[in-house]
């Protein structure tokens, strides 16, 4: 009996496309340009860096909460600022500290910074290191996001 021509099944190039549309869904790390920053609340409005591959500009993303290492050194350098001032107006002192302080804060509207996405919803997250139950089922969304890093300033200043 002739066996008939049959076209190789290519698995392998079957599983690659399955991988590629789940790896599209998920939401890691990205890169994203601060629109608003509310400095009490340390939470910011962000518009990611990097559009969808037809060009379209990604949506941004509002009110996503600012890690404490984003401006900690900020609320450091504000609070010496006026005792390194008296001291570069002392005449006994050589080096003016002012003139190496940045002339921008770190976190700031205009900042590059990094978001990563968290593996679960944090809408009831309060910012405390409490347990806490997720309000609905969503995974690696990223409405999820925490700003972890300023990568960098919209300048040099």
């Amino acid at each position: 009996m002739k066996q008939k021509n049959r076209v190789p099944i290519r698995w392998y190039e079957n599983i690659s496309k399955v991988k590629n549309r789940f790896s599209r869904s998920l939401e890691s790390a990205f890169l994203a340009k601060v629109l608003t920053y509310d400095k009490k609340k340390h939470i910011a409005d962000i518009q990611p860096l990097a559009n969808w591959i037809d060009g379209t500009k990604s949506a941004q993303y509002l009110d996503v909460p600012v890690a404490e290492s984003c401006y900690r050194l900020d609320k450091l350098l504000d609070k010496f600022k006026s005792d390194l001032k008296a001291v570069d107006s002392s005449p006994e002192v050589n080096s003016h500290f002012l003139e190496h302080y940045p002339k921008k804060k770190s976190m700031r509207v205009g900042a590059v910074v990094i978001a990563v996405t968290m593996d679960r919803d944090i809408d009831n997250w309060d910012g405390t290191g409490n347990t806490f139950t997720p309000n609905t089922g969503r995974m690696h969304d990223a409405n999820d996001s925490i700003i972890v890093s300023v990568y960098k300033g919209d300048d040099d200043g």
